[in-house]
């Protein structure tokens, strides 16, 4: 009988650890949340054109920056003409926000004036045979070569304009 009542004794014992154990936290890590946050990493701008007459091969690599998101707006601002401050931002933000972004490939360059050039060459969307484009204009602001901020303003213009425009290139330029 002693065994017995011995052998329920311990399988109490066990059955009370058991439930105390289930019921009591395993593990005694906190249970907040953990955010891991990574850098993001943008993509260098071109260097700054300083030349008197500029390549087609730094137009392109300058206008295909403005469009491209993975370098950082306020260098993809400082590719435009004009200051740098917000106004600037906006209209790189919008220009950034195209639709479909272009990616164009200049091979012509020609001087239409002091400190201003304009660029010709082919265009690539998505799928699309390359198509000509241009005469695009860039001008010479501050001894640097940049994207015409009236040729971007006409551009952003006629996208606020087409029905069912972007958010971004309907309010988010002011173009002055």
């Amino acid at each position: 009988m002693r065994v017995r009542k011995a052998a329920i004794g311990a399988s109490a014992l066990v059955a009370i650890a058991t439930v105390a154990g289930a019921c009591s936290p395993a593990d005694t890590e906190s249970r907040d949340p953990t955010v891991f946050v990574q850098s993001t990493q943008f993509a260098p701008p071109p260097a700054p054109i300083t030349d008197l007459v500029p390549t087609a091969e730094q137009l392109t690599a300058l206008y295909n920056a403005t469009t491209n998101y993975s370098v950082r707006e306020e260098d993809r601002a400082r590719r435009l003409e004009g200051p740098s401050d917000q106004t600037t931002l906006r209209i790189a933000r919008a220009w950034g926000a195209q639709p479909s972004p272009q990616y164009i490939q200049f091979t012509t360059v020609e001087p239409v004036g002091p400190d201003m050039i304009n660029a010709t060459g082919q265009g690539r969307l998505d799928r699309m045979a390359p198509y000509p484009v241009g005469p695009i204009p860039f001008v010479r602001s501050n001894n640097e070569w940049k994207l015409s901020r009236a040729y971007v303003c006409g551009i952003l213009t006629v996208f606020a304009n087409l029905p069912d425009p972007s958010s971004s290139t309907q309010t988010a330029y002011q173009c002055e």
